[in-house]
């Protein structure tokens, strides 16, 4: 992020250290792999050194994701003298994936800013409480000299969306089922319209949090959503008009007519309902910073038309059937063919309206979560 700025390392672990953030789980076993058995046997190994591999590899993370972690391992292999380079086997690894790899049960794991859980960690998806960052630890049984933690620096990119969108409209009604004697299946009805979007106001601005000299924030309204974004990646405003809904499916054929008769055609899929329109939106930014508006976007778009329905399936032909003691049974007749599906809709929502203006937007933010604060005010 080229408009925030990352403070020294040594500054990172005068915050941690500081701060009262602790280890929010204590050390607990991962969890061994499915093939454990086909793990290497640990007693015949000196582990002198440990470290942290992740997928995807990183140094930063957005609140709310995940990474897969492994324990790597410098090791001495007893019976030979040999060093061996060894790393903890998947969750849920087979044997042959297993096989030469550490049982994940062999280390403890802990976490701050999130959860780990058989090797996989969840960054806790609230962004105001990691302002400081994730951490993730492991320790070699209960040997505490071998323990290595990894930092991660919050990253905000992923927050690329907020607002509303109109609700969709609902499913088109089931076509009625053809009669007995072979009827066609009825039509699905059609899917209703879309709601109209959302009337929404977006207050934006730039702060400072405990690591990062400038980062995006913004606040929506009805939802009073409040987030922080990155001014590289930028962030789009939604007041979008609902989709149509789908079109219903149509109805089964009717069993066929004695003797052999083939059953009836399913019916129509229903046409899709038509998008709802698109909202308002009114953007306030912060009248010190003109460069927000080339980092926030406005989507005010119409909802899309409703998928069509389903075709109804055919009806079954008509069963095997002896008219008389002794007479010769007929042959069961043939499947009715399956109907066609209903086309998309075609009325796609009018755009929305949208307006940006440029004030003083203190009185937006007279409340703000503890590390964040506005520039050129106060906490």
């Amino acid at each position: 992020m080229s408009l925030r700025h990352s403070i020294s390392t040594l500054a990172i672990a005068t915050l941690l250290s500081t701060s009262g953030c602790a280890f929010i789980t204590g050390l607990t076993a991962v969890g061994g792999a499915d093939a454990s058995a086909f793990t290497v046997n640990m007693e015949d190994y000196s582990v002198k050194k440990i470290s942290l591999s992740t997928e995807p590899s990183t140094d930063s993370l957005c609140p709310g994701s995940t990474l897969q972690v492994r324990v790597l391992a410098e090791a001495v292999e007893l019976k030979t003298s040999t060093s061996v380079p060894l790393e903890t086997a998947a969750n849920g690894a087979s044997a042959a994936e297993s096989r030469g790899k550490m049982d994940p049960i062999e280390f403890a794991m802990a976490a701050r800013g999130g959860t780990i859980t058989d090797g996989v960690f969840t960054a806790n998806p609230e962004p105001f409480a990691t302002l400081l960052g994730f951490d993730i630890k492991a320790t070699y049984g209960l040997d505490t000299s071998k323990t290595v933690v990894q930092y991660f620096a919050p990253d905000y990119s992923c927050f690329k969306l907020v607002g509303l969108r109109g609700p969709s409209g609902n499913s088109g009604s089931w076509g009625a089922q053809g009669s007995s004697n072979g009827g066609a299946g009825g039509m699905g009805g059609p899917g209703g319209p879309g709601s109209p979007g959302p009337d929404v106001i977006a207050v934006a601005t730039i702060v400072q949090t405990p690591l990062y000299d400038r980062v995006g924030l913004i606040k929506v309204s009805p939802t009073e959503e409040l987030t922080l974004f990155d001014l590289d990646s930028g962030i789009t405003v939604l007041a979008q008009g609902g989709q149509g809904g789908p079109g219903g499916t149509g109805g089964r054929g009717g069993e066929g007519p004695q003797p052999e008769g083939t059953g009836g055609p399913g019916g129509p899929g229903g046409v899709g309902g038509p998008g709802g329109g698109g909202g308002r939106v009114l953007l306030i930014l912060d009248e010190r910073y003109p460069e927000l508006a080339d980092v926030i976007g406005i989507d005010v778009s119409g909802g899309a038309s409703g998928s069509g329905g389903f075709g109804g399936k055919g009806g079954p032909g008509a069963p095997p059937f002896s008219p008389c003691s002794g007479c010769k049974t007929t042959h069961t007749g043939k499947r009715g063919s399956n109907g066609p599906s209903g086309s998309e809709g075609d009325i796609v929502g009018s755009e929305g309206r949208a307006e940006v203006r440029h004030e003083n937007i203190a009185e937006h933010f007279t409340e703000l979560p503890t590390g964040i604060r506005i520039l050129g005010g106060s906490e």
